[in-house]
């Protein structure tokens, strides 16, 4: 009797080691290959298995960013499932595993980037507070070259599905891939109310010709110090742009990493200069003889931008540069889409170095991932901040806004003509 509970208990003890050992092997904290419940914030240009993911679900037309969330953790087949979209929406369209073909079924399991999250319990430690985010940085994913072609082309360099409302990049729609139109709202390296510039024109082959305006109020024109007004915005360190100019670029047929340009006001009848300043001057710490300055611009400009595209954190659209533009300098980083711990984002730094103004930095960051399907990265919300010399003659913020892009669509898709 003794000796049958002895191989009772080793039976179970076997048994136990074995389930453990099986668990262990089907859910690893660090190697994605072996989650069993997850979710995958996809791209169709990651990869053509999100592409083929979408045909097996029968979507048409394709979206180029979505939400999946894979559940195979229960052994009886008839229970494994995919949603699209966010799992806890009732409205969310739930498929089996089994409708997805093999091969998609094993690029979905064995897929590793930072977009794939496991959805099952995890342990947490006091440490995680500082450093769950920073443990799912994959360092090749950090930084990595671009994926789209258009992006490295001298050509299709300004083709641009991002709509932002003050600065940043340029929207640039496309007719026939080196032929387009652009706009914009103040210059690539402005915040929320610095610049009352708006730009509509046209590409053609890397040659950019545009037409640019001002528009009052959009650097606040209006506002009279002596009223005792207190507004969370002030008018100095702006710019100010001509009520008629023309701005004419070029990128160097090289590739997409030299820009050089030329900006120049247009006459008024008498030879005047038809530029508005700032109606109102204020002064650092009340002294008449510190006012503080701002960029008016009169006459011609060169312009130059040396930048180079990348990806970051697997972006759609990102660029390191440094640029001589309207008389300043300035030194940033742009991305699109960054993707990280479940979040996207947008990020944007600018210093502009003192010259004309007061140096300056500029940071941004809008947050997307806020909607489902295409709405899923179609708008991005967030700060914008600007940092300077203030009136008291400190270092600190002169404007904090909310800034925002929208994406129209996905132009002239690479993928699609290979």
């Amino acid at each position: 009797m003794k000796t049958l509970i002895k191989l009772i208990a080793l039976a179970i003890f076997v048994s136990s080691f074995e389930l453990i050992s099986v668990y262990a092997q089907q859910e690893d904290e660090g190697n994605p290959r072996s989650w069993k419940y997850f979710k995958i914030m996809a791209r169709a240009d990651d990869d053509s298995v999100f592409i083929m993911a979408q045909d097996d679900m029968g979507i048409d037309p394709k979206l180029e960013s979505y939400t999946i969330v894979i559940n195979v953790m229960d052994g009886n087949s008839q229970n494994q499932y995919v949603v699209l979209g966010d799992e806890s929406d009732p409205s969310a369209q739930r498929y089996a595993w089994s409708q997805l073909s093999k091969r998609v079924q094993d690029g979905l399991i064995s897929w590793t980037g930072t977009n794939k999250e496991n959805m099952n319990a995890k342990r947490l430690d006091y440490a995680s507070v500082f450093l769950d985010v920073i443990r799912q940085i994959k360092i090749k994913e950090f930084i990595a070259p671009p994926k789209r072609e258009r992006t490295i082309r001298s050509t299709t360099a300004y083709i641009n599905p991002y709509f932002q409302l003050f600065g940043g990049e340029k929207l640039g729609i496309p007719l026939k891939r080196s032929i387009g139109f652009t706009f914009g709202i103040g210059n690539k390296y402005s915040a929320p109310f610095e610049s009352d510039l708006v730009s509509v024109g046209m590409n053609i082959i890397g040659v950019s010709v545009s037409y640019n305006t001002s528009i009052d109020n959009l650097n606040t024109h209006a506002i009279d110090p002596a009223a005792g007004d207190n507004y969370p915005w002030k008018q100095y360190n702006n710019i100010y742009s001509p009520i008629r100019a023309i701005e004419l670029s070029y990128v160097i047929p090289l590739g997409n990493f030299l820009e050089v340009g030329v900006l120049s006001d247009v006459k008024l009848a008498g030879n005047m200069n038809n530029t508005n300043g700032p109606m109102y001057t204020f002064y650092e710490n009340g002294d008449s003889t510190k006012p503080m300055p701002n960029n008016v611009l009169k006459g011609t400009y060169l312009n130059a931008e040396f930048r180079y595209p990348f990806r970051m954190f697997g972006s759609t659209r990102s660029q390191v540069y440094i640029a001589y533009y309207a008389n300043e300098t300035h030194i940033g980083m742009m991305t699109r889409e960054s993707r990280l711990a479940g979040a996207v984002f947008d990020f944007r730094v600018n210093a502009t170095l003192k010259k004309i103004r007061n140096f300056q930095l500029l940071v941004e960051i809008m947050v997307s991932n806020i909607g489902e399907g295409f709405a899923l990265n179609a708008f991005a919300f967030g700060p914008s901040i600007r940092l300077s010399k203030t009136q008291s003659g400190k270092f600190g913020v002169i404007t904090a806004f909310i800034n925002a892009r929208f994406k129209l669509g996905d132009f002239f898709d690479e993928r699609e003509k290979k």
